[in-house]
């Protein structure tokens, strides 16, 4: 189901002006955000590119929620996968530019068991560790639920050598490099 959506995002300005951002939503799309938090800039500094974080649109109506694997947006689930408004996503308090890209190569009925499958994974703990071993963390929350449904999904997985961290990864980069997406809205 494809809605022609507009919405008032509180945008990250000293004036804390609202603006209408006019665009189509899809249940499946990723949203991206490069985060102002330490981990994000590791994430960053390791993953290169313009995003730390990803999450996938579930629901539009009422409201906008994506699912993802995060360490902290929200002090009473620290460390899981959880549900989060739009607005919750990309608040200036976590984010400072985000973005939303339309996965072209999955189906509607794809999408549909993506997040049915999604679903099913909240409140798991979030593991950050490389490919090899158990992991759950926001891009490979994604990833391994869309492999269930798209197995011929591939994408970079990056070798990185960081205290503590050691192993191929999988960073958000690698959706956004990703062919055949569509970015429906970026900002800024």
């Amino acid at each position: 189901m494809l809605i022609n959506f507009a919405f008032a995002n509180q945008l990250a300005s000293s004036s804390n002006q609202t603006i209408e951002l006019p665009y189509s939503i899809k249940v499946g799309d990723w949203v991206f955000r490069k985060g102002i938090q330490t981990d994000s800039f590791i994430v960053n500094q390791l993953g290169g590119g313009d995003f730390s974080h990803i999450g996938m649109i579930i629901s539009i109506q009422p409201e906008i929620k994506i699912i993802h694997a995060t360490t902290s947006d929200d002090n009473n689930r620290l460390n899981q996968v959880i549900v989060s408004t739009l607005n919750e996503f990309i608040t200036p308090e976590l984010a400072e530019k985000y973005a939303i890209a339309r996965p072209n190569f999955l189906s509607d009925v794809q999408r549909s068991q993506i997040v049915n499958d999604l679903l099913i994974k909240q409140g798991e703990a979030f593991i950050l560790a490389p490919r090899e071993q158990p992991h759950l963390y926001c891009t490979t929350l994604l990833f391994d639920s869309i492999i269930k449904f798209q197995p011929d999904f591939n994408v970079e997985w990056k070798y990185t050598h960081f205290p503590t961290l050691s192993g191929f990864y999988l960073f958000p980069q690698a959706f956004a490099n990703y062919p055949n997406i569509t970015w429906i809205y970026k900002y800024p």
